[in-house]
């Protein structure tokens, strides 16, 4: 019995200091390339006005004035966007408009307008 100690310790020690699983149908993906979540680009989905209270869905969460997303603090919720400061930057983010998304159709010559018809 006291052989077999030193070996169950043995064999103990062994295996936990094996490496974890691996997915073998995944691609290798550096270390130095993956981005944690919170350190991705902020993205603003949406801005919510009521009265004076705006809150806005950045990343996937409802934030307001003084809320932090990540390493991202939302200094304040603008009727379009926000403003973060980030890294000792402060940067503004603002919904598309409307305007610059729609395509608007060409125009189509009057019938009879060529060749006098």
């Amino acid at each position: 019995m006291k052989a077999l100690l030193p070996l169950l310790l043995l064999a103990a020690l062994a295996t936990a200091h094996a490496d974890p699983l691996r997915d073998p149908t995944r691609p290798p993906q550096a270390a130095a390339t993956r981005v944690k979540a919170e350190d991705a680009a902020p993205v603003l989905t949406a801005v919510f006005s009521a009265g004076e209270r705006h809150t806005a869905i950045v990343n996937g969460h409802l934030v307001k004035a003084g809320d932090t997303v990540g390493t991202y603090l939302i200094e304040d919720v603008l009727a379009d966007g926000v403003r973060y400061r980030h890294a000792g930057t402060v940067r503004d983010l603002h919904l598309p408009h409307p305007a610059d998304t729609v395509k608007k159709p060409a125009t189509v010559p009057a019938r009879g307008a060529i060749g006098g018809q």
